[in-house]
């Protein structure tokens, strides 16, 4: 019986599962294996790292896979995609290796082969549709200089925004103390940090998600907006693809969605202004998942 990988290589982990078609054997964790984020040494050895520990979960040796899907960030590129078939050829010489964009893996995570508009909003975000024609379209994912609105990236920059503002009023609205505790310096110091060449932004989202949870008004008006901006892209993925209307699922993918109930909440309710036909679902999507359909799919043709 084959055997397949899928690999997820996320902004913020690395999710990787075997399987043979009909169950899954084994799956490994670790940290990113962004290139942008992390340099292509870490990367490599991250990456590398997790799939001989999805396959020690296995019980099976990495050279016995057969086919493997990972979807990562930067797949039209193809020095990122020659990157990623290299180091999982290193382990896993004898493979076929698709590399697919993130997005990808994860509307097959959601909707299998049928129709939907995937949001992500994980590290950036982007949404991504099929109609029932299998035209494809995607808005948004740009990269966080241009776009990427509601992403992590997005709500840890407007928290920054927000707390430098209040500072030049007078007032504080408990953002700077926040930031500088999250990213472990004195408040003097957050200005630095917010303009550094590659800043963490990013790694704000959940201590803001944590906030506005508990009721801190300046965070919540950066969760609804944040859930606002996520259903625009949608809007535009949706008008393209239905220009004449009817009832399109849409699924939530990625920490901010799946981690904010605010979020969720205010995208669903800009959704039900913007697209009233539209099926908002907030079922879990794991896009490692998907990546293991098309590894499966891939190895049938």
């Amino acid at each position: 019986m084959a055997l397949y990988l899928g690999i997820d290589a996320g902004g913020t982990k690395t999710d990787c599962a075997v399987s043979n078609g009909a169950e899954l054997l084994g799956q490994a964790t670790g940290e990113s294996c962004k290139l942008a984020r992390v340099g292509k040494e870490k990367a490599r050895q991250v990456l590398q790292d997790a799939v001989n520990r999805a396959c020690d979960s296995a019980r099976v040796m990495p050279r016995d896979i057969q086919h493997v899907c990972i979807g990562m960030a930067g797949a039209s590129l193809p020095e990122a995609v020659t990157w990623a078939q290299e180091t999982i050829r290193e382990v896993i010489p004898g493979a076929t290796i698709y590399v697919a964009g993130d997005h990808v893996i994860a509307h097959r995570a959601a909707f299998g082969t049928s129709h939907g508009v995937l949001v992500v909003s994980g590290t950036g975000s982007i949404a991504f549709g099929r109609n029932q024609n299998g035209e494809t379209s995607r808005a948004g994912g740009w990269g966080p200089s241009v776009s990427d609105e509601g992403s992590a990236f997005w709500v840890g920059r407007e928290a920054v925004t927000a707390a430098l503002h209040a500072y030049d009023l007078g007032r504080s609205n408990g953002m700077l103390p926040l930031i500088a505790k999250c990213w472990g310096v004195a408040p003097e110091e957050v200005v630095r940090m917010a303009n550094a060449s590659e800043p963490r932004f990013a790694e704000l989202a959940a201590a803001v998600a944590t906030e506005a949870e508990n009721g801190d008004q300046v965070a919540r008006e950066i969760a609804e907006r944040a859930g606002q901006q996520l259903a625009l892209l949608s809007d535009a993925v949706i008008r393209r693809l239905w220009p004449n209307g009817g009832v399109v699922p849409v699924a939530l993918a990625g920490g901010v969605l799946q981690g904010s109930s605010l979020v969720r909440n205010s995208f669903k309710d800009a959704m039900r202004d913007l697209q009233p036909e539209a099926g908002v679902s907030f079922t879990f999507v794991r896009p490692v998942m998907g990546a293991l359909e098309i590894a499966a799919q891939r190895g049938r043709r």
